[in-house]
C-alpha cells in the first residue's frame, strides 16, 4: 500500500467546493483516472468532505500544507466616544548636580570663594594694610637746640648778632616803627627744655613776627602740633598764635593758613598750646607766630619744645 499523508487544515470548516476542487488538484483532471505507468489494480485516493467542524484530511503523497485562516472576521477596536483619555504621567524631575564653591588661597593670604555660579563677579576686595604713623617729630632742632644761623633783617633794621634757629624761617613785618629781630635765646630761665630757645624782640614795636617751617606729611592722618611759649610783661600785651598751612605755602599772611590761638595768655610764664589737624595733601607748614598790637616797651617773646605727632589716619 502506498504511504499516506495527511494534511491539517486549522481553522474553521473549509467550504464543500473547496475541498472538492483540492481533491481533483491531487487527482489530476478527472477524478478516476489511471496515472500513466501505474498497474489497473492501483488504488485511487479521493478525499471525502467531512462534517467535523475543526478538521479535514487529505492524503498527499509528497508535501504536508498547512492552510492560515484568513482574518477578514476578525474583531476590530471601537474607540468609546464618552471615554475619559488618560492623562500622560508628568515628567521626572531630573536632579541637577551642585558645584560646591571652592576656596582659593591667594599670594597675599586673602581666602575667597569661587564658583561658576559667581563666575564674573568682582572678588572681595582685601583689608586695607595697617598704616605705620611716622615717627613723632621733636628735640634737636623742634627743640632749637641745634645750631643758630645768622639772619639778616629783610628791612634793614639794625639787629646785631641776629640768628634763626636751623631748620626755621624767620618772617617779619614792617610795622609804624620798625620790625622785630630774631636771636639766640641762652637765658635759663627763659628756656623750657635744653639750653636754648628762639627768641623774638619786640621793644617798641607794634608788628607781626615769628618762625616757620614746612614738613611732609600722609595725606589723611592727623597730626597733633605742640609749642611752648613765653612773653615779657608789656603794657600791650603780646599775643601768641599757632598757625597750620595744609598746603604746605610758606606765606604766613595767606588765605590757607588757619590761625589757632595761645590756649593761654598769661605773662611771664611757660605756657603750652596744642592743635590737631588731618593732613589733606603730602606737604604742611607749622607757624608759631606773635604781635604786638601797641609800640610799648617791654613784650620780649621765646619760643621752645616744638614737636609734631603723626596720629595715624
Amino acid at each position: 500500500m502506498a504511504k499516506k499523508r495527511r494534511l491539517r487544515m486549522i481553522g474553521p470548516v473549509i467550504a464543500m467546493p473547496t475541498l472538492l476542487s483540492l481533491a481533483c488538484l491531487i487527482g489530476g483532471r478527472a477524478g478516476t483516472a489511471l496515472p500513466p505507468q501505474r498497474p489497473a489494480d492501483f488504488e485511487v485516493q479521493t478525499a471525502t468532505p467531512t462534517t467535523n467542524a475543526r478538521l479535514a484530511t487529505v492524503d498527499l503523497e509528497a508535501t504536508e500544507l498547512d492552510v492560515v485562516t484568513s482574518m477578514v472576521d476578525a474583531p476590530t477596536h471601537t474607540p468609546d466616544p464618552n471615554a475619559v483619555p488618560t492623562q500622560p504621567p508628568p515628567p521626572t524631575a531630573t536632579l541637577v548636580p551642585v558645584v560646591e564653591p571652592t576656596l582659593t588661597l591667594t599670594p597675599t593670604s586673602v581666602i575667597t570663594a569661587t564658583s561658576p555660579l559667581t563666575e564674573g563677579v568682582a572678588a572681595a576686595t582685601p583689608p586695607r594694610p595697617a598704616v605705620t604713623p611716622d615717627p613723632p617729630l621733636q628735640g634737636g632742632d623742634w627743640d632749637f637746640e641745634s645750631d643758630f644761623i645768622p639772619w639778616p633783617n629783610p628791612f634793614g633794621e639794625p639787629c646785631p648778632g641776629a640768628r634763626v634757629a636751623s631748620g626755621w624761617t624767620a618772617f617779619v613785618e614792617q610795622g609804624e616803627y620798625g620790625s622785630s629781630c630774631m636771636n639766640e635765646n641762652l637765658y635759663r630761665p627763659n628756656v623750657f627744655s635744653g639750653l636754648k630757645s628762639q627768641e623774638i624782640t619786640f621793644d617798641f614795636i607794634a608788628a607781626n613776627s615769628g618762625v616757620f617751617r614746612t614738613i611732609p606729611v600722609k595725606e589723611g592722618h592727623r597730626y597733633n602740633i605742640m609749642a611752648y611759649g613765653k612773653h615779657d610783661h608789656s603794657l600791650a600785651v603780646v599775643e601768641l598764635f599757632l598757625g597750620v598751612d595744609l598746603t604746605g605755602g610758606t606765606a604766613w599772611n595767606a588765605e590757607t593758613v588757619q590761625w589757632f590761638p595761645w590756649d593761654s595768655g598769661a605773662e611771664d610764664a611757660w605756657l603750652p598750646t596744642e592743635e590737631t589737624v588731618t593732613a589733606t595733601g603730602e606737604a604742611m607748614t607749622i607757624f608759631v607766630r606773635g604781635i604786638h598790637p601797641l609800640a610799648e616797651q617791654g613784650g620780649k617773646t621765646v619760643i621752645d619744645n616744638v614737636s609734631v605727632t603723626d596720629l595715624g589716619p
